[in-house]
């Protein structure tokens, strides 16, 4: 039961990437004059800190055990596309610890969005992942509870879903999940993860 529980999600994704695209050949219409028109992104969210690890998390059997908050400020601005299908951007952050932590949090990133989904006339949809650098005004408690030798300094993965309706074209709900870590060392000690919420204006 464990390997068919970790394959499910590779699986799920390929298998609507497949189906997306085999979409996108009858159909290239997609989300064009969005496309067009709109290359930067400002978005804030926020969440609480989700316990115990990343996959966990991602498997959405998270728990939320610390009373600490991050809320985030981000611009992003889009550089390259491919058609309707995918695009990257390069992005910058701002974030603010609440609960039982108040330090200030600086990110950037770069992400790449898939955009191609059956359903896009009718519920906007991407998904990203995106990856970079981190820096923390103090050392996390988070993070020093998972390794004594965390420091400010960490690599920044994050994973997000938007969607939105055609017809409001500038505005996106967002769910994403915002992980630090040290890549196994390679960057700093110490991880965490936040599930927040959000909201998305291009323009």
């Amino acid at each position: 039961m464990l390997f068919f529980r970790y394959l499910l999600l590779p699986v799920v994704l390929i298998s609507l990437l497949l189906f997306s695209v085999r979409f996108a050949v009858a159909d290239e219409t997609g989300n064009g004059n969005k496309a067009d028109e709109h290359k930067w992104f400002l978005t804030f969210y926020g969440g609480p800190s989700a316990q115990p690890d990343l996959e966990h998390t991602l498997l959405f059997n998270m728990r939320f055990e610390d009373d600490t908050y991050i809320a985030v400020g981000a611009l992003a601005r889009e550089f390259w596309r491919y058609k309707n299908w995918i695009s990257f951007e390069a992005e910058g952050q701002v974030g603010k610890y609440f609960g039982n932590e108040h330090q200030w949090q600086f990110s950037g990133l770069m992400i790449a969005r898939w955009h191609l989904f059956p359903w896009q006339k009718y519920l906007d949809t991407s998904f990203a992942v995106g990856d970079g650098l981190s820096f923390n005004t103090e050392t996390s408690k988070i993070e020093k509870e998972d390794d004594e030798n965390a420091g400010k300094w960490l690599n920044y993965l994050m994973f997000e879903l938007t969607l939105g309706l055609p017809q409001y074209s500038r505005w996106d709900l967002v769910y994403r999940i915002h992980h630090r870590s040290s890549i196994r060392e390679i960057i700093g000690a110490g991880a965490s993860n936040f599930v927040t919420f959000g909201i998305k204006y291009s323009f």
